[in-house]
């Protein structure tokens, strides 16, 4: 989302950060410390998250790459949704853990818990459940899920900042989530992410795979330096750009689902789509993207044509996602990391059926 509206704030901001570093080494180094904006930033987003610890990051892919080191997640197995961009998944990849499916739910297009259940083996370490396209996952169940068969349950929030469901900041209950500030995302920073948590062991294991030995220093005690971490850090700049944005970012994002609500309301008179109804289930997606299930035999053509009529000028096209076990570069590099080769016929139905909306 754009930063019009702070320009001037961000711009002088950046004229302190600059003259700062420019005038002392303490200060050019204070990011590896993660003082500063950084420090601000990451208590901004625990507050809103309610959680003990936030960690800034150069980007949710990193985020997620770091969790699994912290996790001790390699050669191992974890199920994901089907439904989703490969990035999502692809460090674990990179790490040789295998992967398996569970399909989804077709109303809010992430993994369906009592899927899930049915996929669960003794070897699993795992969930990874994606909070697609700004959907808030089923965070209670899946966080019974979880307890009941003493896994992980790490959450991709990467599209739902903002999003909430029963009450609660979009996958609220995850041993730890993450977020993405870079583009179309609702924190806009160039580029960034963090790791949210309430687990204080699995938090000083973050720092110690991603961070600055100075910063490993200053929170886990002189004797703890791991000079071979892998460099993780948000870039300052994002940092100041983060903070300046926090607060608007969240109100436009309000302004935004409040348009998109409207237009589902519309659309689920109009019978060309199958119902949505969100503000009954307290579902309250970021609408990272605004998308519909066609209903029959409808065509993408009539959906437009009904919104002008009803005063909404809005253009429709394909969703760019692909059913995961399908996706010819996931099959090229990772098809022996693959278990259990069970379609998923929801999710393959909505990459079928399901269009996106984008505002004229």
């Amino acid at each position: 989302m754009p930063m019009f509206k702070n320009e001037r704030l961000l711009n002088q901001a950046i004229k302190n950060y600059l003259h700062s570093s420019q005038s002392t080494e303490t200060s050019a180094q204070e990011h590896l410390f993660g003082n500063g904006a950084i420090a601000e930033l990451e208590q901004k987003i625990a507050a809103y998250y309610g959680k003990r610890h936030a960690l800034c990051v150069a980007n949710a892919t990193t985020g997620l790459f770091v969790l699994a080191l912290a996790m001790d997640l390699k050669n191992s197995e974890f199920i994901t949704t089907p439904y989703t961009y490969g990035s999502s998944l692809a460090s674990w990849l990179m790490l040789n853990n295998q992967v398996s499916f569970a399909d989804i739910e077709p109303f809010t297009l992430t993994i369906n818990p009592e899927k899930l259940r049915n996929v669960i083996t003794k070897k699993t370490k795992a969930i990874l459940a994606v909070d697609i396209l700004g959907n808030p996952s089923d965070a209670r169940a899946l966080r019974k899920l979880a307890e009941e068969f003493g896994i992980w349950y790490i959450a991709d929030c990467a599209q739902s900042f903002g999003a909430k469901r029963d009450g609660l900041p979009a996958s609220h209950s995850a041993d730890a989530l993450v977020i993405s500030f870079t583009s179309g995302k609702t924190l806009f920073a160039g580029e960034g992410g963090a790791v949210v948590t309430d687990n204080t062991k699995l938090y000083e294991r973050l720092l110690f795979y991603s961070q600055h030995p100075f910063r490993q220093k200053r929170e886990l005690g002189l004797g703890i330096v791991n000079e071979f971490a892998f460099n993780g850090r948000i870039h300052p700049l994002a940092a100041i750009w983060a903070n300046i944005n926090f607060e608007d970012s969240l109100a436009r994002l309000k302004k935004h689902q409040s348009k998109c609500l409207k237009v589902i309301n519309c659309l689920n008179q109009s019978g060309l789509i199958e119902t949505a109804d969100f503000r009954t289930k307290e579902i309250f997606p970021s609408f990272f993207r605004l998308t519909v299930e066609l209903k029959n035999n409808a065509k993408s053509v009539e959906v437009e044509e009904y919104l002008i009529k009803q005063g909404f000028g809005a253009k429709t096209a394909s969703v760019p996602i692909s059913v995961i076990y399908q996706n010819e570069a996931f099959l090229a590099q990772y098809k022996n990391q693959f278990l259990l080769p069970k379609a998923c016929l929801v999710a393959e139905r909505q990459a079928k059926r399901r269009i996106s909306l984008a505002f004229t």
